[in-house]
């Protein structure tokens, strides 16, 4: 393939993610996919579960409805109208976060898919940075060839996928959803997140001074990857069905759930 045809293919594939990856509120069928580059992968590609993670934790936290919404339900009790100016910023920084939790399932859709079908042409590291393409090139020999990485491995493939996303998806957003801020308090509330993923170790959370800092969420993405090492992957699979928020057949039947996504789209019925 020239270049001009694997741009092309990397395009098609970039249509096809947004396709699945649904509206900012369809994170359910977010995590479908990020559960089924998992699988497809054998297991090698931890980014992507540990993304999924992401996703159902940040629905239960930045929503109106979620932790953070009921501490300024709480706080504001006495005032309706500055409650409700408070939610309607919320609101706001809740649709920030979901456009960056959906940019990123496209990404590593896109990505994983670009690498497994034109990953070993000429020219592909013009389309992927050269360093996540051996990531993912690593993984897809790996799964041709039935072999599990090794931790070293795998942790090098999460770590070229995090830090991509970081640098080109998740800094910018964040950056977008600060600018929208005003209010300081609202502002110190939003950045200052307590993260706990359904298979940390007890009382083990991650604490943000500012979560708009790159480096200290490229640091705390590390400590949430290490804590996935010492509980296992099988326990971080099972420990998504603790948020709560999807049925059991979104975990027991992954694939059959997007075999029905893909049929949705095919003839408008997706939803």
């Amino acid at each position: 393939m020239d270049q001009l045809a694997l741009q092309a293919r990397y395009d098609e594939l970039r249509t096809e993610a947004g396709s699945l990856a649904g509206g900012l509120l369809d994170i359910p069928r977010r995590v479908v996919i990020l559960l089924n580059l998992y699988l497809d992968s054998g297991g090698n590609h931890a980014f992507s579960q540990i993304a999924a993670h992401g996703a159902l934790w940040g629905l239960g936290y930045f929503d109106a409805a979620g932790s953070l919404g009921r501490l300024i339900g709480k706080r504001y009790f006495y005032n309706s109208k500055e409650r409700a100016f408070r939610m309607g910023l919320l609101e706001t920084f809740a649709e920030e976060f979901r456009t960056v939790n959906r940019q990123v399932c496209i990404d590593t859709y896109a990505n994983y898919q670009f690498a497994k079908e034109c990953g070993q042409q000429p020219g592909a590291e013009h389309i992927l940075p050269p360093s996540l393409l051996e990531a993912l090139n690593r993984v897809h020999f790996a799964r041709k060839n039935q072999r599990p990485l090794n931790e070293t491995e795998k942790r090098e493939v999460f770590e070229q996928s995090f830090l991509c996303e970081q640098e080109v998806t998740v800094a910018p957003g964040v950056e977008m959803a600060i600018a929208a801020f005003e209010c300081p308090i609202m502002k110190f509330l939003c950045m200052r997140p307590v993260v706990r993923f359904a298979y940390f170790p007890q009382w083990r959370y991650l604490f943000f001074r500012n979560f708009a800092n790159k480096s200290e969420r490229i640091e705390r993405g590390l400590v949430a990857y290490n804590y996935a090492v010492k509980a296992g992957w099988g326990t971080v699979h099972d420990s998504l069905r603790k948020y709560g928020h999807l049925p059991s057949r979104y975990f027991d039947s992954p694939e059959t759930c997007l075999a029905e996504l893909r049929a949705g789209i095919a003839n408008g019925t997706a939803s």
